[in-house]
């Protein structure tokens, strides 16, 4: 019975270990400069570019909650960009995503945020500066 709750209690701890060290990824590619972009996002490179970048995947749970308020964002604003990350992995690559769904608020070059996760529209809007 001990030994159930041990490996109960690794199974626990290994995934909020792998939480955090995603958290930890995200953090580190904050005021990273981004270079080799291709067609769309080629305009987020620009010294007074800004913009919003959300990598996805079609098999991701969470995704498939987030990528609604993303389709809505682009509507509205010419600087929300989709990336699904089965099709495109060479630009996850340049931004560094490690998970899905990841949103990258991209401010002169530089990346000035990552969000992990799913986050509501009106924080996303902040981020835009709208």
């Amino acid at each position: 019975m001990i030994t159930i709750i041990y490996i109960i209690l690794g199974i626990i701890l290994l995934i909020f270990s792998l939480q955090f060290m995603m958290i930890l990824q995200a953090r580190k590619s904050k005021g990273k400069k981004i270079e080799g972009l291709q067609g769309k996002l080629k305009s987020l490179e620009k010294k007074g570019s800004k913009g919003l970048v959300y990598f996805f995947s079609p098999s991701c749970h969470a995704c498939k909650a987030q990528t609604p308020i993303i389709k809505e964002l682009q509507s509205s604003n010419k600087n929300v960009y989709d990336v699904d990350i089965s099709k495109d992995m060479d630009t996850a690559r340049i931004f560094g995503v490690k998970a899905t769904p990841s949103t990258i608020i991209v401010e002169d070059g530089i990346i000035s945020r990552v969000l992990l996760g799913v986050k509501q529209k009106d924080i996303l809007n902040n981020y835009l500066g709208k």
